[in-house]
């Protein structure tokens, strides 16, 4: 590489001085030019510039993947309102029988206790030897992970 500018801070700068709003396989090509990034070696970043980009609050993806500075955009042209897509009350009215039934199959399992063996209700009696068997299974993970003396 060519010196120690991130590969966004690249982007930022490749972005302010084109003036314009990029693709980002050209925003990439310029990156991988101005960092000195070998072919070989890009072919692995790609992905981890991509998500970077996503992340960084100074750039915004427009449509047809094609990135620009966020200071050009007013916040109206660039925000996606998402709460159409989320409900706070879960509409059943599309579920068949069998999809209700595996709902409050999983809404019963979480609210019991999970063992390594399984879950157990709440209501469930727990004999001597189930108690003894959870002890023998914490008295191994303890051993296993090193740990010494009482938890």
């Amino acid at each position: 590489m060519k010196n120690n500018e991130s590969m966004i801070a690249a982007a930022v700068a490749i972005l302010t001085e084109n003036g314009e709003a990029m693709k980002f396989s050209d925003l990439w090509a310029k990156v991988i030019a101005r960092l000195e990034i070998p072919e070989e070696e890009a072919a692995s970043r790609i992905g981890h510039f991509y998500t970077d980009l996503s992340f960084c609050g100074a750039v915004v993806v427009l449509s047809d993947n094609t990135w620009d500075l966020r200071s050009r955009h007013n916040y109206d042209a660039v925000h996606i309102d998402v709460s159409a897509v989320y409900t706070e009350v879960e509409d059943n009215t599309d579920l068949d029988q069998t999809d209700l039934q595996e709902n409050a199959e999983y809404d019963q399992s979480v609210q019991g206790i999970v063992t390594s063996t399984g879950v157990l209700d709440e209501e469930s009696e727990e004999d001597d030897s189930t108690e003894g068997s959870q002890s023998r299974e914490r008295d191994a993970a303890t051993e296993a992970l090193g740990v010494k003396g009482d938890m």
